[in-house]
């Protein structure tokens, strides 16, 4: 009885946080060999891309061990993002470069730093998110930095974001950002030497269950390319996961885990501006622009999906030819089952009212 009263007396000395850091890491595998650590659920179809660009699918996870396995899909090519390392690359901003910085898990802190994992109310998080903003406006890129709390750190804490990254969407920027660090318990897994300079990696999260998932890929991974260019070893790899993270607001949406929370954070603030860089680079690019391919794609699909449409219509008036030929020969029967078809493939473009059955 004693004992008990002793360790619930430990348990309310102890900060909040220590009891909010992550307890679940899930192992990733393939072939049997550990491929990555993460501490959301993985669910069937995530996709994942290494550090060395080698692409894997989730096919199977099992809660009860913490683990899911993945195929692996082979390696993937990135944008190419040769032309950063050019002595005369000049970065081409639009007229009003602007990205957009938030943070939805505000609690989020650094044990070695801060003292916990988690901080009710402004979370060392805030610090990371301010240090990359100041970094971006020192590269002459605009910044607005929305200071909003989530709290608390729970399954809706992403519907309560949402109200605060519509309302940067309002401001047209050409990024929105996500600052999250990571809940891995092992620093290690973190740390890396860049440049000579101790600092802590970055994790790129795409949602992959919204209609800008294409384009939000395809900007992470050209984010990916420009750091692999610039600071090879800055960016530790990229999880395409299930949810959504409000990433369906724009094209170029992405979420950033910055470091772990067991990583000292000065770790991690000085990886700010080598990530500022990089964000420079991938969405300003140089005379060539950019590194991704966003903005490119979309208008790509559009004129392939008018090109498509000229040629639907195109098939449609021949085929209304031919039928007029088949109709006077057949005395009108051929011709009621062709305007059947004919509304079906167009959705009644060409032929008005519905066919009686």
């Amino acid at each position: 009885m004693k004992k008990a009263a002793a360790l619930l007396a430990l348990l309310l000395l102890m900060p909040i946080g220590a009891l909010a850091a992550p307890e679940n890491v899930y192992e990733l595998k393939s072939n049997g060999e550990t491929i990555a650590r993460i501490v959301y659920e993985p669910s069937q179809g995530d996709e994942y891309l290494s550090g060395k660009n080698i692409l894997y699918r989730v096919t199977g996870v099992d809660a009860a061990s913490l683990t899911a396995e993945a195929e692996n899909l082979g390696e993937v090519k990135l944008p190419d993002a040769s032309f950063l390392r050019a002595a005369d690359a000049i970065a081409v901003f639009s007229e009003t470069p602007l990205i957009a910085i938030y943070c939805t898990h505000s609690d989020e802190s650094y044990e070695p730093t801060d003292g916990t994992s988690s901080i009710e109310g402004h979370g060392g998080i805030y610090d990371v998110a301010h240090s990359f903003a100041e970094a971006l406006e020192s590269e002459g890129v605009s910044v607005i930095m929305s200071d909003e709390t989530h709290l608390p750190h729970d399954s809706a804490a992403y519907r309560r974001s949402r109200e605060t990254a519509a309302q940067l969407v309002k401001e047209s920027p050409d990024v929105l950002i996500d600052v999250h660090r990571d809940g891995i318990p092992d620093p290690a897994e973190y740390e890396n030497t860049v440049e000579g300079q101790e600092i802590s990696m970055v994790r790129l999260l795409v949602g992959r269950s919204n209609p800008n998932a294409q384009s939000n890929r395809e900007f992470a991974y050209g984010v990916k390319a420009a750091a692999d260019e610039l600071y090879p070893g800055l960016i530790k790899d990229i999880y395409i996961g299930k949810g959504t993270y409000n990433q369906d607001l724009m094209p170029r949406a992405i979420l950033l885990e910055f470091g772990t929370h067991t990583i000292e954070k000065d770790l991690v603030l000085d990886s700010t501006s080598m990530m500022a860089n990089v964000m420079k680079s991938a969405v300003y690019g140089d005379v060539t622009g950019g590194v991704d391919n966003t903005e490119e794609s979309e208008k790509s699909g559009g004129s392939g999906v008018v090109t498509g449409i000229l040629i639907v219509l195109g098939i449609a008036v021949l085929l209304l030819i031919v039928f007029s030929v088949l109709n006077a020969r057949s005395g009108g029967g051929t011709f009621k089952r062709m305007k059947r078809t004919m509304t079906e493939m167009t959705g009644g473009i060409f032929t008005k009212g519905k066919d009686k059955k």
